[in-house]
């Protein structure tokens, strides 16, 4: 990866960056690209000539096949994708319609993974099954598997061995290269600071492996964002905050990002739809149609004033960083991933690229991403994973009984024993488990 060279020329404007929705004037059509705001001073930052992104012959990078007028048309490259709640064929539908050539994939990864209980439908053997079908698209980063909140109580020791565990066991099978990172690590939901102890082990840890740390932070723990990027500045760090965190913490955010060249920061559509509150997660319900049904229409009346806010909102930052910036969705519910609501995510993700300045739109697009985080990873095709496509949900009986059999008491991990006994009890069944996901 090459690292950028930053020569700051110090010019200084005056500019209001922060406006709050209420004050935001709606627009009556949608106007092109280059008239979708005023144009605001700009906050120069020369960088240093470097080259095109290498793309290797073996992918060819695509457009989308939805289109829009007036709006960014480009090739996209997710950055903040949070996969598992629909299934990897589905999934890649919506990637190639929308023209999303590389992403990186939050997965769940727990336990130690052996090479006879692969299944393409969770864990490790969901990635590799992927990657197979999609080589050079795919950008595995992992978590446990659970959500931030439940998983604090493991905070230290606890938790740096079951990433260890699991990474290390996860390289045996897949290789060293197969694994580009930790994340989401969603350290919003947290009590301690972004760089107390019990985390930095997490980040030490993907030092040695020589890996990404995706995290979010919030904006009163800005300054550890600095002080972590400056102690590790051979680690690769992503970032993605709240609309609010964001708003309250653009100076700060903007002088770390110029100052270090080890950290981008990923806008993603959950926060663009935005208005009181992230739509997509608040629309979420047991109800998956009802929730389709609700955002659509939700949607239709927001859009051109969340195109707006979202403008606002993110132009700054674009302005003055524009080569650390990128793009992804953040989509995590089940609902999220049906096209009615997924295409309409990109839809608006371009029409809010569209109001950037025109040599901004395909570095934050993909340009950005591709250079930093590079094309999706390959697999050794020899690596054999059981298709569980065709397998029915297992019943409740059938998990209870596998409980039974392998001991595994009422608790969020396993251990490796417990974890190998239950897929091989599921793997006889030929049924699958559907994991709740639980994604900030």
């Amino acid at each position: 990866m090459k690292k950028i060279v930053l020569i700051l020329l110090v010019v200084i404007f005056a500019f209001g960056c922060n406006k709050s929705i209420d004050n935001i004037e709606e627009i009556s059509n949608i106007p092109e690209a280059d008239e979708l705001l005023i144009e605001e001073p700009k906050i120069i930052e020369e960088v240093k000539e470097e080259s095109e992104p290498t793309i290797e012959e073996k992918f060819q990078i695509f457009n989308p096949v939805l289109t829009y007028p007036g709006v960014y048309n480009g090739p996209l490259y997710g950055t903040s994708e949070q996969v598992g709640s629909a299934s990897m064929d589905s999934y890649f539908e919506n990637l190639d319609r929308n023209g999303i050539n590389f992403f990186i994939g939050m997965f769940g990864i727990s336990g130690e993974p052996t090479i006879n209980t692969l299944t393409s439908d969770q864990g490790l053997g969901e990635v590799i099954y992927a990657v197979k079908k999609h080589p050079n698209r795919i950008i595995p980063f992992f978590n446990p598997g659970i959500g931030g909140e439940e998983v604090e109580k493991y905070l230290g020791e606890e938790l740096t061995k079951m990433y260890k565990n699991t990474l290390t066991a996860s390289q045996k099978i897949a290789g060293k290269e197969f694994i580009r990172g930790f994340g989401e690590v969603e350290t919003q939901e947290w009590g301690v600071s972004h760089n107390d102890p019990k985390i930095i082990q997490l980040i030490s840890l993907a030092q040695k492996n020589n890996i990404n740390f995706m995290f979010h932070p919030v904006a009163n723990k800005i300054d550890d964002v600095e002080k972590i990027v400056k102690a590790y500045p051979d680690t690769t760090f992503l970032i993605h905050m709240y609309r609010e965190d964001l708003d309250k913490s653009m100076d700060k955010l903007i002088k770390i990002l110029r100052e270090n060249n080890n950290i981008y920061f990923s806008i993603d559509a959950a926060h663009i739809i935005h208005i009181d509150g992230d739509a997509i997660y608040d629309l979420d319900s047991a109800n998956k149609e009802s929730s389709i049904n609700k955002f659509v229409s939700y949607y239709e009346s927001n859009e051109k004033k969340m195109i707006n806010s979202a403008i606002n909102a993110y132009k700054p930052l674009v302005n003055a960083v524009p080569n650390k910036v990128m793009w992804g969705t953040e989509i995590g519910p089940e609902y999220a991933f049906d096209s009615k609501v997924f295409d309409r995510a990109i839809k608006i993700s371009r029409f809010v690229i569209a109001g950037f300045d025109k040599e901004d739109q395909e570095l934050v697009g993909y340009k950005n991403a591709l250079r930093v985080f590079g094309q999706g990873v390959v697999v050794d095709d020899n690596i054999k994973v059981l298709s569980t496509s065709s397998w029915p949900k297992c019943t409740n009986a059938q998990m209870n009984d596998c409980d039974t059999i392998c001991e595994t008491p009422d608790s969020d991990f396993l251990t490796p024993e417990q974890e190998g006994c239950f897929q091989d009890c599921l793997i006889e069944r030929k049924c699958r488990e559907v994991l709740e996901m639980d994604i900030g």
